[in-house]
């Protein structure tokens, strides 16, 4: 063998002598694998944005989704409650009390929602509260007194109110007109007509103080007031719904008589709310039960205005639906400015039935005054936010 023959191994460390080639390769290598894991990062934060933001809008369209199913569920609902009533209607000639029978009216009908799905009904009688539209200052004294508040309080409350309905600019003792609104941080003026919603009470002096706590939030005078008056009450009161705290406003109902009409109500077992309440159906069972009562009182023993509340709950979602209903001319029998009977057909905005492909109309002995939908989600009370008038405390309405 040659003497000068080298390994072929030996002659490429001969031409590569350590630390000289092999560098350069490693650090291109190390800056390309930085670059990779660069852009892993990136795409791993522009995946997870994504994943969100799909999660989310997933998560609207499953809300929405769930929302159309509810209130088609209360809809029909309503329709089968109603549908109830109609029934008591027929028969009876009018409604005047759940007692009647027609308290749980779904299962009466064999209706069932869907699995997982639960229904609530509930009726407010409209016509057992003291009409906000025309309310006086024969009322609202007692009424205001009962309340608990002082006489000064009353008198301002009272004055207060009436100068913001009527149609004159004099300013009443106590009270308050367009002169005084506009002076206030959020100017405005007096309304200068009836009374139409509650929550105008947020911006009436008096009211803005007394009914609404430090945060501008109603309060527990407001809460009373509210389930004493109604915005939709047409003067005839019935007396299977009326309030103690009503009657005394009204002035001239004893004591004696309350208790004789509440025991009277709530039938043997003294407890209301039982399957042995009892209601009146007539002028002389009143006198019968109560005696004699103070003329002007207009008093009757059949519902005008009935409010009807479906709440539809799966899950933590929740739809609530309200339908202000009046029965039609000659159901209850002492209507006063009725509205006409064509408008007795399907509310407005509500889902259509459809049979054989087509939409079908339901008719009703009720005429819709008000239909509402997701009821205490869309709507909220509170007094201008910078209002820094002291707010009383310590005292507790007489219920």
């Amino acid at each position: 063998m040659d003497a000068h023959a080298t390994d072929p191994i030996d002659r490429v460390d001969a031409a590569c002598p350590a630390g000289r080639g092999l560098g350069p390769r490693r650090r291109r290598r190390g800056a390309v694998l930085l670059i990779v894991l660069v852009i892993i990062v990136v795409l791993s934060a522009l995946i997870v944005q994504f994943t969100e933001k799909g999660m989310s809008e997933i998560a609207a369209e499953g809300h929405y989704v769930s929302r159309a199913r509810l209130r088609l569920v209360a809809y029909s609902a309503l329709e089968t409650t109603l549908g109830v009533l109609a029934d008591y209607v027929a028969v009876d000639g009018g409604l005047t009390s759940p007692a009647q029978g027609w308290a749980d009216p779904l299962p009466a009908s064999d209706f069932a929602p869907p699995e997982g799905v639960s229904v609530h009904i509930e009726f407010i009688d409209e016509s057992g509260r003291l009409p906000l539209r025309s309310l006086d200052e024969l009322t609202l004294v007692p009424l205001f007194t009962e309340m608990g508040f002082a006489n000064d309080e009353v008198l301002h409350l009272t004055n207060a109110l009436l100068d913001w309905t009527d149609t004159d600019d004099e300013e009443r003792i106590d009270g308050a007109e367009s002169d005084i609104y506009k002076q206030a941080e959020w100017p405005h003026e007096a309304s200068n007509q009836p009374i139409k919603r509650l929550r105008e009470l947020a911006v009436v002096e008096g009211f803005r103080q007394l009914f609404f706590d430090e945060h501008g939030q109603p309060n527990d005078y407001y809460r009373l007031f509210a389930e004493t008056v109604s915005e939709v009450g047409t003067g005839t009161l019935n007396i299977n719904s009326i309030s103690d705290l009503a009657l005394r406003a009204l002035g001239g109902v004893s004591d004696p008589q309350i208790d004789a009409l509440r025991r009277h109500l709530a039938g043997a077992d003294l407890a209301l709310g039982t399957a042995d309440d009892r209601y009146f159906a007539s002028a002389a069972e009143i006198a019968g039960v109560l005696g004699p009562l103070p003329e002007g009182i207009r008093l009757d023993t059949k519902i005008n205005v009935l409010r009807v509340r479906v709440r539809v709950d799966e899950g933590g979602n929740d739809f609530v639906l309200e339908a202000v209903v009046q029965p039609g001319r000659g159901a209850s029998g002492n209507l006063s400015g009725g509205r006409s009977d064509q408008n007795n057909s399907r509310p407005a905005g509500a889902p259509a039935e459809s049979a054989s492909g087509g939409a079908t109309q339901v008719s009703y002995p009720f005429v819709f005054l008000e239909m509402t939908e997701d009821v205490g989600h869309n709507s909220s009370i509170a007094v201008p936010a910078d209002s820094t008038t002291p707010v009383p405390t310590g005292r507790t309405p007489n219920p």
